[in-house]
């Protein structure tokens, strides 16, 4: 996915809900759902399964913005679009994803309307995800690069 374009897009989506005195911070697609937070230096998403605690993501999402910009604040003012500048903070994410994530909490919230059938996350379950999604995004930059 081209980051650029994504980001355009959240940006325009954003900007029609604030047409409407409304503020739009979630997109729901099938079975996923992307959180996104923006301002008008840094735009944060996260992809999450449905069922995942909104509020959990939400506080994610502004400990990732915020521990971004104190890294790369000062690189933002004058930024010349180059990101692979900030492959570094993946591992960033990756931990505070998986920091005192309430696994146990989560676990008893979905479990009220989970099927018994369906299959429940684990750390080592997610964190696989994340790196999955960590590589794959690897992947797409080289090749937008090359």
């Amino acid at each position: 996915m081209n980051k650029q374009l994504f980001t355009g897009f959240l940006t325009a989506l954003s900007a029609l809900a604030s047409q409407f005195n409304k503020r739009l911070d979630s997109l729901s697609m099938g079975d996923s759902v992307i959180y996104y937070d923006l301002d008008e230096t840094l735009v944060v998403a996260l992809a999450t399964d449905r069922d995942d605690n909104e509020q959990e993501i939400h506080r994610k999402i502004k400990e990732i913005k915020e521990e971004f910009k104190l890294k790369f604040g000062n690189i933002l003012e004058d930024w010349d679009g180059n990101i692979s500048l900030f492959d570094i903070f993946l591992k960033d994410i990756d931990r505070i994803l998986m920091l005192d994530w309430n696994f146990d909490y989560d676990r008893r919230i979905k479990a009220r309307d989970m099927k018994p059938e369906y299959p429940t996350k684990t750390i080592i379950h997610i964190s696989q995800r994340g790196q999955d999604f960590f590589e794959s995004l690897k992947e797409k930059t080289r090749k937008t690069q090359d």
